[in-house]
């Protein structure tokens, strides 16, 4: 973005626009996001499309901006939620939770990063510098539980555990429940199975000879 809007009046014109986007590529995927698309789904002025993004890859810019920010309120509000859990178990439930309830909500922009991010340099590069901070935040909810049971690489536990996690959050998101495999799995179902293989992996890589 060339410029972040201050004014209120602003900032609704800015949201408005990446909300049409958004809406757009929903619709018709992402050669549906076109600069006059956005502008007339979004009731606003070419000039006011130019002075927010420059172009259209400023737009893609600020949509994932957008995005990240929202992944990341989410990941804050999952951290606070599951420290507050007493066993690794309920930790990784309410973690998982909240990260289900996200693609579910986020499904839409998650699909059109994923597509969009894979030939976009930049984009790209912004998705790789915030896996991180992701990662750290489900960190932050197992490690003390790995380090109360002396596990020998609770690091490497964690790391490996969050790869796994995102590996089947990003599934989710690409695929309807029947997509994946041909067999339906209802979101409850999914998500305990994912707490049980996550918690069976970290308790069993937490014993000093593995």
């Amino acid at each position: 973005m060339t410029r972040r809007p201050r004014q209120a009046r602003s900032i609704a014109s800015m949201e408005r626009m990446l909300d049409a986007a958004e809406s757009l590529f929903a619709a018709g995927g992402a050669q549906a996001v076109t600069v006059e698309a956005v502008v007339r789904e979004a009731g606003t002025s070419v000039g006011a499309f130019y002075a927010r993004f420059e172009d259209r890859a400023g737009l893609l810019v600020a949509m994932h901006d957008r995005f990240l920010d929202r992944m990341g309120a989410v990941a804050a509000a999952a951290v606070a939620a599951s420290v507050q859990q007493s066993t690794l178990e309920g930790a990784v439930a309410e973690f998982v939770r909240l990260a289900l309830a996200a693609v579910r909500t986020y499904r839409e922009s998650i699909l059109f990063f994923v597509a969009v991010s894979a030939t976009d340099t930049p984009l790209r590069r912004q998705g790789l510098a915030a896996n991180p901070g992701f990662a750290a935040a489900f960190a932050a909810v197992v490690m003390p539980h790995l380090l109360a049971r002396g596990h020998a690489h609770p690091e490497q536990g964690a790391d490996m555990a969050f790869r796994m996690l995102f590996a089947l959050f990003v599934q989710r998101a690409m695929f309807t429940p029947r997509e994946a495999t041909g067999r339906a799995m209802s979101d409850r179902v999914y998500a305990a199975e994912i707490v049980r293989a996550l918690v069976a992996y970290l308790e069993r890589s937490a014993t000093p000879d593995r």
